[in-house]
């Protein structure tokens, strides 16, 4: 059995290094359009509540506030630090640098965004964190509620709700909320299906690979919301399988084990980094040299993932032994959370 979960976890953390790389890539200039671009976009995010989804397991909690407060100490603290950080930094010297239309957001305006969870001006990336706590909150309430039976059709018809309704102007992302739901909560259902992913189903694994290209390409032909909501969905539950079985394949004691568990413990932190560090790196690269700086967009963009990856360690490092309570880690969580 601990051998059985060692390997699983091990999996776990090269998926979500694979997908905060996706990330990170995503936000290095110049972004990448067409078939391709629309796959990965399929891949990128729901890879993530995924691997979330994957990891919860309900029975650890007895009431929806037990649950809240746990969620709240993983998510709602480093989303509250990392804000209040990149927010002071704006005020005193971000705005200046940027200058132009930056100087005319009003102050006021990134407090407004934390609160109604829509970020955007200060730590945008974290759209994903109040996304995710929100899926988290709306999952526990149809498992608890909803008989097993019909639960797997509840969460399959969620991402047509935003089609229903524009929830664009609603708190806490809550129309990307239902769409990505279907990820988290089959992740979570299928748990032991998950689990048993060998490679002898790399055959099927592959057709299905194949259906969710055919509905990356449909994607990006159709304009219907309705449809593109279901291709969306589709390709997105499609692509997983191949996804986990490559993640599979890497051995438990290869060398970059332990750099790709540091990793995975540490997305939030990177998460909240990216974006500064990429615009470091950027205000370096055009003030010295011509954007891009290698021969060709494709390689300055994996040489730029892996120089955030490399520069956020320093950080990660310094808040796991000195500041763990920004990101609601350290003794005084610790009890909490074995409280709950």
């Amino acid at each position: 059995m601990k051998k059985d979960q060692a390997v699983r976890y091990a999996w776990i953390d090269y998926a979500k290094v694979i997908s905060i790389c996706l990330v990170i890539s995503y936000h290095i200039p110049p972004r990448a359009d067409g078939f391709w671009a629309d796959a990965i976009q399929m891949l990128r995010m729901p890879a993530f509540f995924l691997i979330a989804g994957h990891l919860f397991h309900i029975d650890k909690f007895t009431t929806l506030w037990s649950f809240i407060k746990h969620r709240s100490i993983q998510l709602l603290i480093p989303y509250a630090s990392f804000f209040l950080l990149f927010y002071a930094l704006w005020l005193s010297v971000g705005r200046m640098m940027v200058g132009g239309d930056e100087l005319e957001i009003s102050i006021w305006l990134p407090l407004r965004e934390f609160v109604l969870g829509t970020p955007q001006i200060v730590v945008a990336p974290y759209w994903f964190i109040c996304c995710l706590f929100v899926i988290q909150i709306v999952y526990y309430l149809c498992a608890r509620h909803i008989p097993p039976r019909w639960l797997v059709v509840v969460v399959l018809l969620a991402p047509y709700i935003p089609c229903l309704y524009d929830f664009g102007s609603c708190p806490w992302q809550l129309g990307a909320a239902f769409s990505y739901l279907p990820f988290y909560a089959l992740a979570n259902i299928c748990k032991s299906h998950i689990q048993r992913l060998s490679f002898r189903h790399l055959p099927l694994c592959l057709i299905a690979l194949g259906a969710a290209l055919a509905c990356v390409y449909g994607y990006g032909k159709c304009s219907n919301l309705w449809v593109q909501s279901t291709l969306y969905t589709l390709g997105g539950l499609l692509m997983m399988p191949l996804y986990i079985l490559l993640c599979k394949q890497i051995p438990d004691a290869s060398p970059g084990n332990k750099l790709a568990a540091f990793i995975g413990r540490n997305t939030i932190i990177i998460l909240a980094l990216q974006n500064y560090i990429i615009g470091f790196i950027l205000l370096l690269a055009e003030k010295y040299y011509e954007w891009p700086l290698l021969p060709s967009a494709f390689v300055t963009n994996v040489c730029v993932t892996m120089a955030v990856l490399l520069i956020s360690i320093v950080p990660i490092l310094i808040i796991n032994r000195y500041l763990p309570f920004i990101i609601g880690r350290g003794r005084c969580f610790e009890k909490r959370q074995k409280m709950t």
